[in-house]
């Protein structure tokens, strides 16, 4: 499916009747590495999206699946703030958030003209809508949560004025990286979920992930940060007359060319 054609879909909200919200809904349960978490057949698909990750890049599944882990503990201990949460929602769009990082060839989700946010926002409603249960249980509400969590969450300070659900979507990807631990977040929480998907390998793995995307779709990734990988990491890579800083620099010299 097209971008341009997810966009359209939701841009209707509204236009039809929104199905059910999943928000402070009573789901099945399960455990994983001790947390409780949804347990609905579209988490458990997605689960298998993502294991698909396991031979190629291990460390993207471990990354997604603590991504999700980490959220679902900081909600499991503040029930005031689980009760706000769409927890099936919360669920696909962590777990799903970085599909643009699929390096297996002919990757259902790269393409060559989008940054891997939106890839991953793409593939990730694509994934819900041509699931059964899309039909009855999602509306462009709840497709706009997910959408709008993975294309933004590289880009500071827009979310922040986004849904709840974006943004714990985001926040929840946001306790892999450097740092304290939260205290939103139990002790013997993290260390269980890290004991069953270790972050040994991350930082090498995203280095390798974003040189690789540097290297092979250089037109979607000129403007972005991934560009920086390009420029240290590629033979021959050069940003310079693809920039935004270019085109206006072009853009100036004309003018002040026109005015001499």
């Amino acid at each position: 499916m097209k971008v341009s054609t997810i966009i359209s879909t939701l841009a209707l909200a509204g236009a039809a009747v929104a199905a059910p919200s999943h928000k402070g809904k009573k789901l099945p349960t399960t455990k994983i590495a001790n947390i409780e978490v949804v347990d609905t057949e579209l988490v458990r698909d997605a689960i298998k999206v993502v294991e698909k990750f396991i031979p190629l890049q291990p460390y993207l599944y471990n990354h997604v699946m603590r991504a999700w882990l980490f959220g679902a503990a900081a909600f499991n201990n503040n029930a005031t703030l689980k009760a706000q949460i769409d927890l099936e929602a919360h669920a696909i769009g962590t777990l799903l958030h970085d599909l643009g990082w699929d390096m297996s060839p002919d990757s259902p989700w790269v393409t060559k003209v989008h940054r891997f946010e939106v890839d991953g926002g793409a593939g990730a409603l694509k994934f819900i809508q041509d699931h059964p249960c899309a039909k009855s249980e999602w509306d462009e509400l709840r497709l706009g949560w997910v959408y709008d969590a993975i294309a933004l969450q590289a880009i500071p300070d827009i979310p922040d004025f986004k849904s709840i659900q974006t943004q714990w979507m985001i926040k929840s990807v946001g306790f892999e990286f450097p740092g304290p631990r939260s205290p939103l977040i139990k002790d013997a929480d993290y260390d269980s979920i890290l004991a069953k998907f270790p972050n040994d390998y991350l930082f090498r793995g995203t280095n390798e992930t974003f040189t690789w995307l540097a290297a092979t779709k250089p037109d979607a990734i000129y403007n972005t940060f991934i560009q920086d990988f390009g420029t240290e990491y590629v033979p021959g890579f050069n940003a310079t007359g693809h920039r935004l800083f270019d085109i206006i620099q072009g853009g100036l010299q004309q003018e002040v060319a026109a005015h001499a």
